[in-house]
């Protein structure tokens, strides 16, 4: 990519969700600035936003966001989730780019992009060493161009000199309050899933008396099942806690291992001290129930 690209890039690969030095690595090889956004940080033209390991990167008032939310595709961090922000965000002055990889992330991003009138690109399938992601988009939507990785360069820089968005200039204490707010929340169905089973739950109705049933069988009144799914809150809370003190038990061992680095054994203390401190709020929350 040209060193003066007129416009914010950011980009998500499919690795491993443990800590890595992916941001480093794509930095020896490039004249860009590479960011690590684990805080969140003011978008500007030349800059190059890499999705964090285990973290979503979206994009919120004008800030380059990574955010622990659910995984989409089984991925975290997943495209679809980059390409429906920035579509939100910038709608016609966006431009998604998907390049080779496994299975369909990216494509329902892609149809959020052109649906508020931003671009498609896909790299061609020919080339892609896997082409699965590309295909994918393509079948869903015409993209507006198919180029291989050597074209993609000049291309993109010339669309992004030809439409460069206005970036607002977000102080970088407004980019946290722009983290509180960075999962969107859609408006979907309200659900409830069984108590007992976890199965999902069909309300009927008798009369003015409300029931719900499950696949298997179980049947809830509206007072039984706030009772039931109390239970199952509270049953839920302490495997949590059963989890948390095995992984502050687990990374305590760690640290006091003597043939362990010492960043390492630093780093082990630090878990499992946080580990503590999410025991102390979750046993909080539980003297309320």
């Amino acid at each position: 990519m040209p060193t003066d690209f007129p416009a914010p890039l950011l980009a998500v690969i499919h690795i491993s969700e443990r800590a890595n030095c992916l941001a480093e690595v794509i930095q020896s090889a490039s004249a860009l600035k590479i960011i690590d956004p684990v805080k969140p940080t003011p978008l500007r033209s030349g800059n190059v936003y890499l999705a964090p390991a285990n973290r979503h990167l979206v994009v919120k008032s004008g800030c380059a966001v990574a955010v622990m939310g659910p995984r989409e595709n089984r991925h975290r961090p997943s495209v679809d989730t980059l390409f429906r922000s920035a579509a939100r965000a910038y709608r016609r002055s966006v431009v998604a780019v998907v390049l080779s990889g496994a299975l369909d992330d990216g494509a329902a991003g892609a149809l959020a992009v052109k649906a508020r009138g931003g671009m498609v690109i896909v790299q061609d399938p020919e080339e892609a060493e896997v082409p699965d992601m590309p295909r994918n988009v393509m079948k869903q939507l015409k993209p507006d161009r198919c180029l291989t990785l050597d074209q993609m360069p000049g291309a993109l820089a010339k669309l992004a000199a030809a439409g460069t968005p206005e970036l607002p200039e977000v102080p970088n204490g407004d980019c946290a309050l722009a983290a509180e707010t960075a999962v969107a929340k859609q408006d979907e169905p309200l659900a409830f899933t069984c108590p007992e089973c976890g199965g999902a739950l069909l309300q009927t109705q008798d009369g003015k008396r409300l029931q719900w049933r499950c696949h298997v069988g179980h049947r809830f009144s509206l007072e039984s099942f706030s009772e039931a799914h109390a239970d199952a809150v509270e049953r839920a809370l302490w495997v949590a806690l059963r989890k948390l003190r095995e992984r502050q038990s687990i990374h305590e061992q760690l640290a006091r291992n003597a043939d362990m680095p010492a960043d390492m054994r630093r780093r082990f203390k630090e878990n499992g001290a946080a580990a503590a401190g999410d025991i102390k709020l979750l046993e909080e929350v539980m003297t309320r129930l």
